[in-house]
C-alpha cells in the first residue's frame, strides 16, 4: 500500500512538472524571449523582475499569472506531498520523534511556493505600479522555497544512505 501511495505522488509530480513545463514554453517563452520566469530564479532582484515584466509586456505578464494560477498549483503541491510521504516513509524505519519534523521541509517549501506566487501574481497585474513591500515578501518567499526544497532533497539522500546502512548492518548480524 505504501508503495502504491509513493508511486501515485510520483506519477502525480511528474505529470504537474510535465504540465507546468509545457504550458510555460508553449504560452510564455515566446512572449519573454526565452528569459526564464522569475518563479525559476533564486533570490530574483527587483532589478530583473521588472526587467521580465518589461520584456513580457502586457500580454505576457497576463500569461505569467494565468500560468502561475492555473498550473503552479499542482507542482508545488505535487512534490511538497511528494517528498513529506518520502521522508516519512524513510524516517519511519528511525522510531525517533525528532526526525519526524524533517516532514515539515517540503511542506514549508510547498507553502512558501505558493505564497512567492501569489506574489509574482500581484505585482505583474499591479505593474507599473510596483509594490517594494510584497516584492521582498515574494522574494523571500521564494529563498525559503528553494532553502526548503534543497534541504528536502538532502534529507531523502541522507536517509536513503542512513537506511542502506542499517538494512548492511542488520544483514551481516
Amino acid at each position: 500500500m505504501r508503495l502504491a501511495i509513493w508511486l501515485l505522488l510520483l506519477g502525480f509530480l511528474i505529470y504537474s512538472e510535465n504540465s507546468l513545463r509545457t504550458a510555460g514554453e508553449e504560452r510564455l517563452k515566446p512572449l519573454v524571449n526565452g528569459i526564464n520566469p522569475p518563479d525559476l530564479s533564486i533570490g530574483i532582484s527587483k532589478e530583473k523582475l521588472i526587467n521580465f515584466y518589461e520584456i513580457a509586456g502586457q500580454e505576457g505578464r497576463e500569461t505569467y499569472a494565468n500560468i502561475l494560477m492555473r498550473y503552479d498549483l499542482l507542482y508545488p503541491l505535487s512534490y511538497g506531498l511528494f517528498f513529506a510521504y518520502t521522508i516519512s516513509l524513510l524516517v519511519r524505519n528511525f522510531r525517533k520523534r525528532l526526525l519526524s519534523i524533517l516532514i515539515f521541509l517540503p511542506l514549508i517549501s510547498m507553502l512558501s511556493d505558493f505564497v512567492e506566487n501569489a506574489g509574482f501574481i500581484l505585482l505583474a497585474y499591479e505593474y507599473p505600479n510596483f509594490d517594494d513591500q510584497l516584492f521582498q515578501i515574494a522574494r523571500t518567499a521564494q529563498i525559503l522555497k528553494w532553502s526548503m526544497a534543497f534541504a528536502s532533497v538532502a534529507t531523502i539522500i541522507v536517509l536513503l544512505i542512513a537506511n542502506g546502512i542499517r538494512l548492511a548492518m542488520r544483514s551481516k548480524s
